[in-house]
Parts: C-alpha cells; structure tokens; sequence
C-alpha cells in the first residue's frame, strides 16, 4: 500500500545537509590510510523543515497547513517506519539548483528520523520542527 505524501505545507524555513558515499577509511600500521567505497551514490542525506506559527486545526493563509496535517501524517506512515515523497510546495521558493540536489538522486524517499516536535506559540497557533532523513529504496 503507497503512503501519503507530506502534506502541502511551505515551510517557513529548511535546513538541509548533503549525503555522502558510504566508506570506510583504514589506517594500517604504518600509517597509511586508504579508504573503500561501497556504492556510487550519496546517502543520509537530511533535510530539517519548520513551520512557524502555523494553525493547529484551520488553515490561515493558503498552502500554510495545520499542525494536525503534519501529526495525522506523522501517524499515517507508522512514525518513522515507512518512507514517503515530499511535494512541490515543501521546496518552494528554493532555487532550482539547491532543490535538485535535494530531490537527487530521482529514487530517493524520505522518513522522519524523530518525531514532529510541537512548540504552543498562542492560543492555536503553533510552531512545528521536523526531521526528514532520506534513503535510497530498492
């Protein structure tokens, strides 16, 4: 069964960091070092999204979510067990350079590595912190 994609929500800010190549390196005794590769494709990459003062139950202003959008996700794909594809709108207003590289490589899926966290601002207003790290499905 296909899980859901995040919901439609521009973040108010991103915070992203580039995977790498999984290796190894070695150092022998007589301290060389050399290292091994073991594929040809970046992974762990992670991607950190806020959405500051966000409604927790109605939309205020278009594409700006709710805080019960992003928890209600949360639960839909089991916590941080099933993977998922992240929108158009979560990279919004990014450069095009900057979100193909995120969005690289094409088969790449995303998970929550913690859970959402939820900090009250005013009375139904929130600001809400998510973690994403991304993995490469077979």
């Amino acid at each position: 069964m296909a899980t859901a994609n995040f919901p439609e929500i521009k973040p108010t800010s991103r915070r992203f960091r580039m995977g790498d190549i999984p290796s190894t390196t070695y150092t022998s005794l007589s301290g060389a070092v050399f290292r091994r590769a073991y594929g040809n494709k970046k992974t762990g990459y992670t991607l950190d999204l806020t959405f500051e003062n966000i409604s927790d139950i109605t939309e205020l202003r278009t594409n700006s979510g709710t805080t019960n959008a992003i928890l209600n996700h949360y639960e839909s794909v089991n916590g941080t067990f099933k993977s998922f594809s992240l929108t158009n709108t979560t990279f919004s207003g990014m450069g095009a350079g900057v979100r193909s590289r995120i969005k690289a490589p094409s088969n790449v899926k995303w998970r929550y590595s913690s859970p959402p966290e939820v900090r009250a601002v005013y009375n139904n207003i929130s600001t809400v912190t998510v973690k994403l790290i991304a993995e490469i499905e077979a």
